[in-house]
This record gives C-alpha cells, structure tokens and sequence, in this order.
C-alpha cells in the first residue's frame, strides 16, 4: 500500500471539468476479449465515507470524452459500487466519476448539491443485456478498476481519506477482543483531520504498530495518534513517554488566546475515530541519532495501551523551530504562544499615572470611588480632537453607582501597577447576606473594565441597577444598542435580544470625549459576524439579562442623561453569585493626524509596484486571491513571492500590506486538519455545507467561509476566540520580520482588542518604519450581522488601528453629518477614514478629510489638489470643532479648514434639501475664495468676499480662502 492508502489502487491527479463531474473518479479498463460486448461489469472500490452513497449518482465517460448513457448501478454501498455500462468506444479506459455535484447561489458564497441518481440507461438495452436479472451482473466481461484519480492535490483523499470496510473494521476489533479502544500513530506528513472511520491505510498496517519518524535539531515536530473507540471512552489522556524532549499534549489543552492555560474533557463515542496531536521540542543542540519512547493512551475504566515510538535526530538544524517550513507542520507550537502578553506600552499611548485614586492616561482622567467604580471621567483632547493639551472637560456629571438594593459595608481600596500600560485596583464590600468583590482595570489605551462578582451568604433574593450619569452637552452624539449614529434621542428603552441582535454595547459622546458602555458576565463569548451572527451569537448575560426582563434605558434631565442597566429580580441561594461585568471604552484613543493621513496614498489592489508608484500612489494593500498572497488569511504560503514583491515596492518608496485576518482559514493551510480534529476549539461550530471541498474533507458541523472561484480557493469559519488566534499573532510577527511587510489591512475581522494589541505590538516591536493598519466592514446594521453599528463593534480595536475604510453597503447620500461623524469618519474615536460603496460622496468626505480609495476611484485629481494647496503640511480644524475656523451662515452647509503659515483652505459640503448658498466668514468677516479646478470634483471659479457660493444638493467646494 505505500503511500498511498489505497489497498487496491494506485492514485494519481488529472484534469477535467469538476464543476460537471465532481472532484473524484476511477478508472477502469475495458479488455479487448470481447469487442463486441453489450455491457462490461466493473467493482469500484472507492471506500467512501460520504454519508449516504446510495442517494448521490455517478456518470462514466467513455475514452473520447462522451458521457456513456448506458449504465446501471446494481450495488452501492460505503464500501463498494457495482455497475454495468456499454462499452461505447470499444476496450480502453472509461472514467467513473462517484461523486457529481452542482454548485449553485453566489460564487463567493456556494452550496453544494450532489446530483441525485438519474436513470439514463434505454429500457431495450438494459433488456437486451438481461440486466433485470439479478445474477446477470457476474456473467459480464470485467472492466478493471485500477486507478483513483483526484482533480487536485488538495481534493485528494489520499492517503487517509479511504476507509477501511465493514468487514476490515470488524477483523481489527476480533482481532483485538476486548479492548476498548484501537490506537495508530502516523507521520506528520498526514494529518488525519475530521474522520468517523478507520483509514484503510491504519487497517492494513494494524493498531499498536510501533512509529518511526524523522526530526530535524530545533524543531517542533508534530506526531499524530489515531484512538477508535471501539466502546464509548471518557476521560481519554494520552501523553508521550521516555523521549528526552519537552512535549506538549496539543489536542489536551495549552494556553487560550488570554494567555491562560487550560485542559480539555476528552470523550471518543463508540466506533469514532479522534487523531490526538503532540508537539516534541526537540532541542537545536540535541546529538543526532536514534531516541526511543512510547506513546500511552488510556481513559476511564479504561487499561493503559502503548505504542513505541522511534525519532530520529539528523545533522541538519532549523531554524525558529522550522516555522519557515508550513508542511512540516511545525507552526503548530504557535498554538500556545503568549507572544505580546504583556502590560508594556504600545504609542502613541504613555504610562498609566496613578495618584492616590486618580488615574491618568493619554488625554484621559479616571478618579475612582472607594467602591471601585469611576466618580469622575475627564478629556483633555482639543475639541478638533488634533491634539490632548486642551483644558479637561468632565464627561460624567455625577459618580457611576452600582446597586444592590441593600446598604453596604465597603472595604479598602487597593491600586497597584503591574506594569506602564495598566493599572489594577481591588476592593470588598459586604451588606445583608451578600458579598461584592470587585477589581478593576485600566489600561493606557481607555479600555475600563470593573467586574463585580455578587456572592449569596445565604437564600436572598438581588436586584441590581447600575447608573451612569454624563452630561449631556458632552454626550451629544450616539450609537448602540440598536441606534444608528445620530443625535442623542431625551429618552430610550432597549432589551436583550442576543438571538437576533449583537447588541450589548452603547456609545454616548462628542468628537472630544465619550464612552462606550458594554455589559457582560463570565459567560461572555465573542459572536461571529459578518453574515454569520445567527451560527454563533451572543451569550446572554444571566446577571444583565436575568430571565429576559433586564435591559438598558436612557433619560435625559436638567442637563444629564443617565444610562440605567437593570436586571431582573434574581433568586439567589447562599453560596451562588453573579458576575456583573461594565466595559467602559474612553474615547477618543488618540489624536487624529491628519496630515499624515492625507499624505499614505493608498492604492487597494494587486498591481506592479512600478505602476502603483506611476499611480501616484506610496502604500499597497495586496488582497488575497492575488499573486503573492493567493490563500485567504494564510499568507505564509507564498512567503517568497511575496517578499519579493515587498522589497520591489520598498525599493520604489511604496509600504506593502497584506490581507490577513483571523475569521476565516483557507483549505490550503497545512494545519487545517489538525484544527479540524481539535473540534469546534478553533472552527466554529455551525450547519455545515458550503462548498463541496468543505462537505468531503470535513463532514459537517462547521460555518462555510469565503471562496474565491478564480483561483479554487475554499475557506472554513473559525472561531472568535481560540488558540488560534495565539498562531496568528505569531503569522503576524513572522511576516514582519522575514517578509518585510508595513502592515495588515483587516477586513471585518473576529478577533477582540487583546489580540488586536499583541498584534500592534509584534509590528510596533520590529521593521525600520512604524506600522500601518487599517480595518474595513462591510456595514454590520443589517440582519444577518445582528444589527450592529460597525463603528461600535469595533470601536475596541481602534486604539491599535490607524485607519478605517467604513465601506461596503454604506450610505453616503441619505445619511446626515451625525452618522458619517459617528458611523463612517472614525474621527470621534481618534482615527479618520476612507469611503467606499459607490466611491462615496467626494464632496462630503472632504469636511471630514475622506476620499475614496484608488485605484477603485480615480482620486488623483484631489491628491493633486491636496499637494498644490499644501494640505500635508496645514493644521485641520473640522466642522465639529468648538470654533470652526470657517462659517457657511447655515447649519445645513460645513465647512472644515485647514491653516498654516500663508496658507487657508476650506472644503465645504452640502446636506440641504435643494440648492443652496453659503457666504463664507472667518473671525474677521466675510472672506474672499478661489476655486482650483479639480477634474471631476469642481470648476475654477472665484468668489469676492461676501459673495454667495452656490452649493447643489449634496456636493461643495474645496477653496482657497483670500
């Protein structure tokens, strides 16, 4: 059997139409005995593993190509096909294509369909050859099966994808009686993935066979065990014994993407098949030779079986652990990485101040209560939000309270200081037959946790409110929980609907200080997004939420609004809690630059560096599905072409960054099968289908991801939080390091601000330039994705992004200037951004310092026009400022300018109903203004001073003030 897996025949790769014929077929031969045969008989021992063989049909083509009509299936089993067909072109070899599918909805996203069985055989010829008799099918002439053929390498089932039959499976168990479970080890080199049958290829070599393997000094060499259970197992432990190398138990457990350890509960029900993985560490100073241990497996109720186990240690070594090699295997070690866990800072931000119960950080105030929970939060960023030396504006009007209904005794507080980037605080308070323990924390970038665990000292019963009080000439804007980007309404009443809505956050404030306030338990779990929400959404918080009653209102009076979280009545028996978790986001992170924003010209696809420098353009955003970066998510694949084309374009003065995320994994990642055995640790857990390369190779219970037809490439859901996120970070930091890449364009990523922040850390940490990221979404408000403001849903990933790009299925014309603030700028969140959908409205994007994105949009016009007006070296002073630098005389027109030395522009855009005027004043009077003409954007024209500047619907004007 060798290699190949295939006890019967040989296998091999062709070419022909898989979108017709499906992605497997056998061969089989027609002698020449009988050239006049009406029909040949052929056995197809295809060893499948499909769920329902019998109901998925098969199509022969004769050795010229045509479809043989003439066929009948007298037996179709998992383990075997029988057939009869006319042999249409004389002897040679006809092709049996076993399982034809059909593709069918949007390319990007399919379904599968197998085509069902279609009689297409004429009655008289199936009379004719007797073929209703039963016994008939025996009497033919052989046609020969003696080859598998596969479409592709990666369609391919060999070598594990055979199973073992019926009989072969029931030999092993006889021939092993009264074990309760069969072990194989196999090479690295085959990874065994999801599978509820034993390989043909583990069933000829036999259970407990000993292993041998080859190893390089330094690296992490993956090995595989195989355990059937031939009863239903629990408590299954496997560990590798008597090799002198650190190991690591990888399907047992590890560290999750927190930086926290854990084990898993490990069952194997009767007649499956788990493939456990191991992780030797083999040392870069380890004597080459031969080294012998063993592999032991046992379970509950269960004796203890062993395998031996022989690793060989050549001469050659690798380096970093031989992650440069995907196949090997060897970037599984990055499963458990706490590369950047740390508490150390990340700029723009500075180190966490802490005075007594204050605590300050960029541009940022916290004063604390002795209860834990914050009594003032204050914002020193300038009210164009450019800079955080501006005088400190209170957000809070009065303390934030926690209530539980009943007086409490409160203990110390304690601050401490792990480290520059965060602050830690601690405290205890008791009352009636409760304890509340709270700890808090605050880190440089405004993210404020405080979690409050409520503990029952005997039967009580708990109501809960938490109130937020801000002021309301601070908090004019909002967003969550339901409400698009607009004007914050007096009043509002919102309940918990986690099945159809990923909502539990709201954010309330100005462009200069606001807060998003999100409420969770222990029991939180990231949702999936993008067009997924409903496979995996939101965790109800059982403290929040109690049976459903609790919720969030809003009231607005005498100048505060007060956000109140109530949950339900709550009965408590002594020794049970509840965990109460507040998230507060401050914001804005960071001052916005927006002369460095209008000076990366982006250009957003896969061209020669050469012509995107002729562009005009000085930074790439290489998508996947294109050359050097073909596989979603995986990039590493092709790391040479891709550092070849990066050191092309830094030669040209052009920063690369690559498209690479975490929500999705491409079929050509060598790991996947080793994810896919790990359960729903890492691919999400959901209705499986999809394509049919995700219905051959992984069963079911998975979310199918995005395919790319041009190329073939298959992707696969994964979770929102796993250890894979670990391994992604670790990508990150590689593809810095050796590929040379500026940065990430992340497109509507699944990961939180813990991984966020250890991936601006791993490209902060290395490259002779700064970093560049910059999140694109798709708009989130809509109801697959849960009806979530994709401003809000991100909002915790932007103090380590340095751009937005809100995007697809936004509207730029029906909307008004609170929600392209709120929604679509970024600019309340200390970043600012780009448009997309329909190339966006040019002319209000300017009042925000927006464009379109090239090549997309010809934007070359305006960045012409932003270099001839010395937009790169002037101040910005926007719209929303306490004191714009510009007036329209009318609220419905806004006008954002930009100042230096001789220097005065403004760009005004218009939201009136119908044409409109607008004179143009600064703090000396009415200004006189110059037009330069931007093709496709304005004519030249001059206004005096005084003069009305005529304004159409939905359009403006970028001038030249004097």
């Amino acid at each position: 059997m060798g290699e190949t897996g295939y006890p019967e025949l040989n296998h091999g790769l062709a070419s022909w139409d898989n979108d017709v014929y499906g992605n497997h077929r056998i061969l089989v031969r027609v002698p020449r005995t009988d050239p006049t045969a009406l029909a040949v008989a052929a056995e197809l021992p295809w060893r499948r593993h499909d769920p329902d063989p019998e109901a998925v049909d098969l199509v022969v083509l004769a050795p010229s190509g045509d479809r043989v009509r003439n066929v009948v299936r007298t037996e179709v089993t998992a383990d075997r096909g029988r057939i009869a067909f006319e042999p249409v072109d004389g002897p040679g070899t006809y092709a049996v294509h076993y399982l034809p599918y059909a593709h069918t909805g949007n390319p990007h996203y399919p379904q599968s369909e197998y085509r069902r069985p279609t009689a297409t055989a004429h009655p008289a010829w199936v009379q004719r050859c007797g073929l209703r008799s039963p016994g008939t099918w025996h009497k033919l002439p052989r046609a020969e099966a003696f080859r598998y053929e596969a479409a592709s390498a990666v369609d391919s089932f060999a070598p594990l994808g055979f199973a073992a039959t019926a009989a072969e499976t029931a030999a092993l168990t006889a021939a092993h009686p009264g074990e309760p479970f069969l072990v194989f080890a196999e090479n690295r080199a085959h990874p065994l993935g999801r599978a509820s049958f034993i390989p043909a290829r583990w069933a000829a070599t036999g259970p407990f066979a000993p292993f041998k393997g080859a190893a390089r000094r330094g690296e992490f060499y993956a090995l595989q065990a195989g355990v059937h259970a031939v009863r239903p197992l629990t408590g299954v432990h496997a560990e590798v014994r008597g090799l002198p190398f650190p190991v690591r138990a990888i399907t047992q457990g590890g560290t999750d993407a927190r930086g926290e350890t854990f084990e898993k509960d490990i069952a194997i029900g009767e007649g499956q098949l788990l493939s456990l993985w191991f992780g030797l560490d083999i040392p870069k100073d380890a004597v080459p030779g031969a080294y012998e241990g063993e592999i032991a497996v046992r379970a509950d109720g269960a004796p203890e079986r062993t395998l031996p186990v022989m690793i060989a240690v050549g001469e050659d070594a690798v380096e970093e652990h031989g992650a440069g090699d995907p196949a090997s295997l060897a970037r599984l070690r990055w499963l458990d990485s706490t590369l950047g866990h740390d508490d150390e800072l990340v700029p723009p931000f500075t180190p966490v101040k802490a005075d007594g119960r204050q605590l300050a950080i960029l541009g940022r105030m916290v004063e604390l209560g002795h209860d834990g929970l914050p009594t003032r939060i204050t914002s020193s960023f300038t009210s164009d939000v450019t800079r955080t030396d501006g005088p400190p504006r209170d957000l809070l009007a009065a303390p934030v309270t926690f209530d539980v209904g009943r007086p409490l005794d409160q203990g110390p507080l304690t601050v401490t200081l792990p480290g520059p980037a965060r602050a830690h605080w601690h405290t205890e308070a008791t009352g009636e037959g409760l304890r509340l323990r709270t700890e808090g924390e605050l880190e440089a970038d405004g993210f404020l946790r405080i979690r409050t665990t409520v503990e029952a000292l005997t039967d009580t019963t708990l109501d809960v409110t938490l109130d937020v009080p801000v002021r309301a000439e601070a908090t004019p804007f909002v967003m969550g929980l339901g409400l698009r980007g607009q004007k914050c309404p007096a009043s509002y009443d919102w309940t918990w609907q986690t099945a159809v809505h990923n909502q539990d956050a709201l954010w309330l404030g100005g462009p200069s200080a606001g807060v998003q306030l999100s409420l969770r338990d222990e029991h939180y779990a990231r949702p999936l997004n993008t067009n997924y929400y409903r496979e995996k959404p939101l965790v109800t918080p059982r403290s929040w939420a109690g049976d459903g009653d609790g919720g969030v209102r809003l009231r607005t009076a005498d100048g505060t609004r007060t956000l109140t979280a109530h949950s339900d009545t709550a009965t408590l028996a002594a020794g049970e809690s509840r965990c109460f978790e507040l998230r507060l986001l401050l914001t804005p992170f960071k001052p916005i630059i927006p002369g460095r924003h209008l000076a990366e010209r982006y250009f957003h696809a896969y061209a020669d560096p050469a012509e995107i420098a002729a562009y005009g353009a000085n930074v790439v955003n290489i998508h996947h599905a294109t050359p050097p970066n073909p596989y979603i998510n995986d990039p590493l694949l092709e790391a040479g072409a891709l550092r070849a084309y990066t050191d092309e374009a830094h030669s040209l003065g052009i920063r690369v960054k690559v498209y690479n995320t975490v929500r999705e994994l491409t079929r050509q990642t060598p790991e996947l099968p080793v994810l896919a055995s790990l359960g729903d640790e890492v691919l999400a857990p959901g209705p499986g289908g999809g394509h049919a390369w995700l219905r051959e190779h992984l069963g079911d219970g998975y979310v199918p991801g995005w395919v790319a037809p041009d190329i073939g490439d298959v992707a696969v859901v994964t979770s929102g939080d796993s250890r894979w996120h670990n391994s992604y970070v670790c990508a990150v930091d590689r593809l810095r390091r050796h590929v040379g890449v500026d940065g990430l364009y992340l497109d509507d990523v699944a990961f939180d601000r813990t991984t966020m922040k250890r991936v601006r850390k791993v490209l902060a940490g290395s490259g002779e330039t700064p970093p560049l990221i910059d999140l694109h979404s798709c708009n989130q408000y809509r109801e697959a994705d849960g009806f979530a403001s994709s401003a809000n849903l991100y909002a915790e990933l932007m103090p380590y992004t340095d751009r937005l790009w809100l995007g697809e299925l936004f509207d730029y014309e029906g909307t008004d200037p609170a929600y392209w603030l709120v929604e679509i700028s970024g600019i309340p969140f200390g970043l600012m951004g780009e448009m997309l959908e329909g190339g966006g409205n040019p002319w209000r994007g300017l009042v925000f310092g927006m464009t379109a994105r090239a090549p997309m949009t010809d934007v070359r016009p305006l960045w012409r026009a932003f270099d001839q007006l010395g937009l790169e070296q002037a101040e910005m002073t926007g719209w929303w400022a306490e004191a714009p630098l510009v007036r329209t005389g009318r609220d419905d027109i806004l006008a954002t300018s930009w100042r230096g030395p001789g220097l005065a522009v403004t760009a005004i855009a218009s939201w009136a109903d119908g044409p409109a005027e607008a004179v143009l004043s600064d703090a000396s009077g009415p200004v006189a203004a110059y037009a330069p003409e931007i093709t496709g954007f304005q004519p030249e024209r001059r206004f005096a001073a005084g003069e009305p500047v005529p304004v159409e619907p939905g359009r403006g004007w970028l001038l030249r003030l004097g």
